[in-house]
């Protein structure tokens, strides 16, 4: 997966860029969580290696990195620190979206003091036409990476009807609320903002809906396969990365632990010796390599359509839905394998497993990778049906 590439970033892989950006990532941990929002220190380790454009064109200073390579990068990250590499996929996969706006609207976000926008999905606000664009209003919830973002993408719905439009707005124009007080994922700093009525130029809005189909704005881009796919798979493929590093940090740490303490009120002196810890670790690595086979089936064939520009059947679109959901429900049963293998000394706060525990358990029930929803759309097409939801 460490593909070798030389662009603006240098010659190292984005995956060494971000093992290299782990170390301060780490440290600045407590800050992040004390914060409710990823610390500076943080992010300015993502930038240091160009973990933030990783979607971003080469012509534009960006990697036009694969899927798969992604997925390393924020496994990385969330060895880490899970909020860290959540916010770096967000900037990436609206870093994607950005290239639909057209080479004006690019330009105008590169060249700002802060080149990178956060992203809500839900087309929660409204818009009314005026000459020359839109006034936009609205307020939009789960804005993760907003603090540290010059820009919002923020779809709306049309005062006048018909369906909804994507704008890209600069973050100051929203007002951000105090109400990122969560149980997991808290450094995100995943505020909703509340944005008063705005002009928005029609070179910052498209239709949402042709993000969602791989369609854009006639560009010097517009005609590469990597920028002309449907948007559900990407966002899926992306999102994997999170979940399968709190997983596999979760294993390694159970490796660890078991050849240094035994089982209270038995008689193993060492836990590694314990029947039940063998059926445990069995258990959870058949669970790990399942989960990274989704994954790597979901990465490998948007990465496929990507790097060809072959059509998309629906079937593959909405299995990647399937293979994200299952991907990060696996992983969540690796973790509280671990967590019940690991015992009442695993649940002091200073022990990283609580906080690996609190972000997979967050990840899983996000209403986009929820599995239980994902499986019945999968499960409709599977019988025949056509889907009864836009976003595939």
């Amino acid at each position: 997966m460490n593909q070798q590439f030389t662009d603006t970033v240098g010659s190292m892989t984005l995956v060494q860029n971000a093992e290299a950006a782990a170390d301060p990532i780490a440290a600045s941990a407590p800050e992040t969580l004390q914060l409710r929002r990823p610390a500076d220190a943080a992010v300015e380790a993502i930038f240091a290696g160009g973990l933030e454009k990783m979607t971003l064109p080469r012509s534009y200073g960006g990697s036009q990195a694969t899927t798969s390579e992604q997925l390393e990068t924020y496994a990385a990250l969330a060895e880490a620190d899970a909020s860290a590499s959540w916010v770096a996929c967000i900037y990436n996969a609206v870093g994607h979206m950005i290239c639909a706006f057209g080479d004006q609207a690019i330009e105008e976000v590169l060249a700002s003091d802060k080149p990178r926008s956060a992203g809500v999905f839900a087309p929660s606000g409204k818009g009314r036409r005026t000459e020359g664009g839109y006034l936009v209003t609205g307020r939009y919830a789960f804005a993760s990476g907003q603090h540290h973002a010059g820009w919002i993408f923020a779809p709306m719905m049309p005062e006048e009807g018909g369906p909804p439009i994507a704008c890209l707005i600069p973050k100051e124009a929203f007002e951000v609320e105090d109400d990122w007080h969560v149980s997991g994922f808290i450094g995100t700093g995943s505020n909703a903002v509340r944005l008063p009525e705005t002009f928005v130029p029609d070179h910052r809005t498209v239709p949402f809906m042709d993000i969602v189909h791989g369609k854009g704005r006639p560009s010097s881009i517009s005609e590469n396969p990597y920028y002309r796919q449907p948007f559900v798979p990407i966002m899926c493929a992306v999102s994997t990365g999170t979940p399968l590093g709190l997983a596999r940090k979760a294993l390694r740490l159970f490796k660890e632990r078991i050849g240094k303490r035994g089982i209270t009120y038995t008689s193993y002196s060492k836990q590694s010796e314990a029947a039940v810890t063998h059926l445990q670790l069995a258990e959870a690595t058949a669970k790990l390599d399942q989960a990274e086979f989704h994954a790597a089936r979901l990465t490998g064939i948007v990465d496929e359509h990507m790097a060809t520009g072959a059509a998309w059947d629906m079937e593959t679109r909405v299995r990647c839905r399937s293979d994200i959901a299952w991907t990060i429900k696996l992983a969540r049963e690796v973790c509280e394998i671990v967590e019940q293998g690991s015992g009442a000394s695993a649940i002091h706060l200073k022990d990283p497993l609580p906080a690996i525990l609190r972000d997979i358990r967050t990840i899983s029930v996000h209403a986009f990778l929820l599995f239980s929803t994902n499986a019945e759309l999968y499960g409709r097409v599977l019988a025949g049906m056509e889907p009864d939801i836009p976003f595939v």
